[in-house]
């Protein structure tokens, strides 16, 4: 039975994280995400088109995405950029998503959790719209969750063995968390405080120094080039003139309950905390992600319920209003109750922001500072062990029936069911053609929409799609003679020794392609990884695989 629970549990899982990956990269542009074109320097400066970013985040991030990014350029059209680039963000948040789920699994062994209930609390993980959210887009929030969890790991194992190297560990993670924006750093601190404040007492001196010293020189060596680099310091946030105000105290209490029902829409609720929380939290009140109106999501929605006028939104506040009220549920372990109202933590930090303790970051009339974006690998954390605690108290039949029900509200959320006319499918299949997920897809979507899938692949990026071309001739002596192909605009390809050639024809294209020659503008550019963040980089994978190397001890945390 329990063998039974383990694979259908697996299995669910990994439906569900496919499933949720397929749906942002096919209706989701990331290019429309929150402040894009803001941190799209970061890309510029490493593709070596401008001489720095002068942004104040800090540079790892961003250089992991341009990673996939320069992957991605293999399969580059001018004309297709904004989905190649979505899809290599996309990617890059999916890989540092799932390194945050291997931590958040270890912990949860830690904490003695059945690994059937670990992976069905995942499952409804992979269908939090908070964390989906975060998925789609490039800010370095998902950094935070790929890398908190390992650093709970790490110190709840310290306090239970007084091992100094699992301390030492966690050092380098919290490095390249607290370089990477001044909130996320300041959030992350105080939730590690929040949870192991009844432990602090046990930290001997000598650990807690040698583990300070070297985070403090991490986190300076990283700093000190993100400033060089940036030429602006990650502490200095120079804020629109929109947001010079700070909020009045009632923006704290203030509530509308009607307007929750009959108009819960962006800047409506400008002046309650409350109203932006339960609307965001479980759905989209800023229209930045599913209800973004470029966003496929948004796009020929059927609304199943006519009587009701907002029916995505309603649910939204309902399911966020659930959320709040099962995360303050007790339960006999203090920490797993600290865990649960994690979520706190970012909340007081952004009302604090926002009354102006930390200077003055408020916009009076849209009242942004405390979106739930800003938290939500917090959300997260706290929405697992909601789960967890759920599923302790119910059968595995009410599990899965309730997951199930979870997934129906989750695609009802993002924009499903849909109308798929004539000039939708065109859309769809045009996006989903440049994405990953076409691979397996392809003949799917091609059912769908009744049109013709071509994913998009290094050939067809590189030399073109041609059903008919003509055909190389051989000569007396034993070379090929190519052929011009009349609709085939010239291209000129480059070997990694730097040999140049330009073909004429499809049929050439790919001779040369498969001699190792791609598209001269993707062939040779300046290295620029910023070399203290990469060498901490690598500390991260040594202490994770450390970490991961660590076998369990039944106790609980």
């Amino acid at each position: 039975m329990k063998n039974k629970l383990y694979i259908s549990s697996y299995l669910v899982f990994f439906f569900t994280l496919i499933t949720t990956f397929s749906l942002g990269e096919i209706f989701y542009n990331s290019i429309d995400g929150t402040d894009f074109y803001r941190y799209f320097r970061y890309i510029e400066y490493f593709n070596g088109e401008i001489d720095s970013p002068s942004r104040e985040q800090g540079l790892f991030y961003f250089w992991y995405i341009y990673l996939f990014i320069d992957l991605y350029e293999q399969f580059y059209l001018a004309d297709k950029w904004e989905f190649i680039y979505s899809s290599a963000i996309q990617m890059g948040n999916f890989t540092l998503y799932l390194v945050g789920l291997i931590g958040l699994f270890k912990f949860l062994k830690l904490k003695n959790i059945s690994t059937h209930k670990i992976f069905l609390s995942f499952s409804f993980l992979n269908l939090f719209p908070p964390l989906f959210g975060g998925r789609l887009i490039m800010k370095p929030e998902i950094l935070a969750f790929a890398l908190m969890p390992w650093v709970i790991f790490g110190i709840a194992k310290y306090f239970r063995d007084k091992k100094l190297f699992y301390l030492l560990s966690t050092t380098p993670l919290l490095t390249l968390i607290a370089t990477s924006k001044g909130t996320v750093f300041v959030i992350t601190s105080l939730a590690l405080l929040f949870i192991f404040y009844k432990n602090i007492r046990e930290i001997s001196f000598s650990h807690i120094f040698s583990s300070i010293t070297l985070f403090l020189i991490m986190t300076y060596l990283v700093y000190v080039e993100n400033l060089q680099i940036n030429n602006v310091s990650m502490i200095s946030h120079p804020e629109e003139s929109s947001y010079l105000y700070r909020a009045s105290f009632s923006f704290l209490y203030n509530i509308n309950f009607g307007d929750l029902i009959a108009n819960p829409f962006r800047n409506t609720h400008a002046d309650s905390f409350i109203g932006i929380t339960l609307i965001d939290l479980f759905g989209d009140y800023f229209n930045r992600y599913w209800d973004h109106e470029r966003s496929l999501f948004s796009q020929n929605r059927i609304d199943l319920v006519s009587y009701i006028e907002h029916p995505r939104r309603n649910l939204s506040v309902l399911l966020s209003f659930i959320f709040i009220v099962l995360s303050f549920f007790r339960s006999k372990n203090y920490q797993n109750n600290n865990l649960k109202i994690i979520y706190i933590v970012g909340i007081i930090t952004l009302l604090l922001t926002s009354l102006g303790l930390f200077g003055l970051h408020f916009n009076p009339n849209k009242g942004d500072t405390v979106k739930t974006h800003y938290y939500f690998f917090l959300l997260a954390i706290s929405f697992v062990f909601i789960n967890i605690n759920y599923l302790n108290k119910v059968k595995p039949k009410t599990q899965y029936l309730s997951l199930f029900v979870f997934f129906i509200f989750f695609l009802f959320i993002i924009g499903f069911p849909k109308n798929f006319d004539g000039e939708f499918n065109s859309k769809l299949a045009d996006k989903t053609s440049t994405t990953v997920s076409c691979r397996y897809l392809e003949n799917y979507i091609e059912n769908l929409t009744n049109l013709d899938v071509v994913c998009l692949s290094k050939t067809v990026a590189t030399c073109g799609f041609f059903a008919e071309y003509n055909l190389p001739k051989q000569h007396e002596d034993g070379y090929l003679i190519f052929q011009e192909d009349e609709s085939f605009i010239n291209r000129n390809l480059t070997d990694k020794d730097g040999n140049s050639v330009t073909v004429r024809g499809y049929a050439e294209c790919l001779h040369y392609l498969e001699g190792g020659f791609q598209n001269s503008e993707v062939v040779s550019r300046e290295d620029r990884s910023p070399a203290s963040n990469k060498y901490v980089f690598y500390l991260n994978i040594i202490s994770i695989m450390y970490l991961l190397s660590i076998k369990r001890v039944k106790y609980n945390v």
